[in-house]
């Protein structure tokens, strides 16, 4: 758990990929989620490597499944920080339409009245880290929670997310895009472009290279116009991720975040899949 800095802390879960640096410098607490492999139960970040992780997927009888801590986790987080003196916490997370994250981080914040505030940002990854740091921002600034709060709603409205899906074999396992388990079959041995718009995955476009699938994205990107924040979203390609954050270096106003996404997102996506999340100006 980081210091409190002022009267409002901010709170959120793993999959938001914020740095830990960056987390530190913010203030920003960070709940882990939950990672389970063949019956093994791992806190995300401890004691499963993304790098075995992708090693052993391909070979896994059964899918590995992700979780939300759980409520008793978050009622400890919450009494914490108030308890070292802050007045009220913003507790965001990632889509209530890929998780349960909101509802049972709302479960546990009822024992705390008004002082909680939960946030459902209706992204994943740095789509989240994002709204997550302007609040930060607000928060270290000591604006009113009102204030505050309106600031992760704004950053909300300009975050934008998309993706090229490297292999579907995973993300169908998930079962969390019913989309895909309709049209797997004239999906396959595809690259596929995805968004995340409102908390739903959405598909962009199909393509049948790689190459052509990132000159797609790059093109996108630049379609969003000038940008605050802008961060490179891969699982085990970093040499791919250092080129295209070089690349997206001149459209932002921040330099780029390269993030090797979390466990419990690679667990659904694979090795191999590459994103763009960015905070529009």
């Amino acid at each position: 758990m980081t210091d409190v800095v002022g009267r409002t802390a901010i709170l959120t879960d793993s999959t938001a990929d914020i740095p830990i640096d960056q987390a530190e410098a913010y203030g920003v607490t960070v709940v882990p989620a939950v990672l389970t492999v063949e019956g093994r139960s791992y806190i995300d970040g401890v004691g499963m490597t993304r790098a075995e992780l992708y090693r052993r997927l391909p070979e896994l009888r059964e899918p590995p499944t992700t979780a939300a801590p759980s409520p008793v986790e978050f009622e400890k987080a919450y009494a914490g920080l108030l308890a070292a003196g802050c007045e009220r916490i913003l507790s965001m997370h990632v889509s209530s339409k890929l998780s349960g994250m909101v509802s049972i981080a709302a479960q546990a914040a009822r024992r705390f009245g008004d002082r909680v505030r939960v946030f459902d940002s209706g992204q994943v990854s740095l789509g989240l880290g994002f709204q997550v740091i302007e609040a930060a921002g607000a928060a270290l600034a000591n604006l009113p929670f009102e204030a505050i709060l309106a600031a992760a709603q704004k950053a909300r409205e300009r975050v934008r997310l998309i993706a090229m899906i490297n292999t579907l074999e995973y993300i169908r396992r998930s079962g969390r895009v019913s989309w895909l388990r309709a049209n797997l079959g004239e999906l396959l041995h595809i690259k596929l472009l995805i968004e995340l718009v409102d908390g739903v995955v959405n598909r962009l476009d199909r393509v049948r290279t790689r190459h052509k699938a990132l000159d797609e994205l790059r093109g996108l990107v630049m379609s969003w116009g000038p940008l605050e924040r802008v961060a490179v979203l891969h699982t085990a390609i970093p040499e791919e991720a250092a080129a295209f954050a070089e690349w997206l270096r001149q459209l932002s106003r921040n330099p780029p975040i390269i993030a090797d996404v979390t466990t419990i997102i690679g667990a659904h996506v694979g090795e191999g899949s590459i994103g763009v999340a960015a905070l529009r100006r």
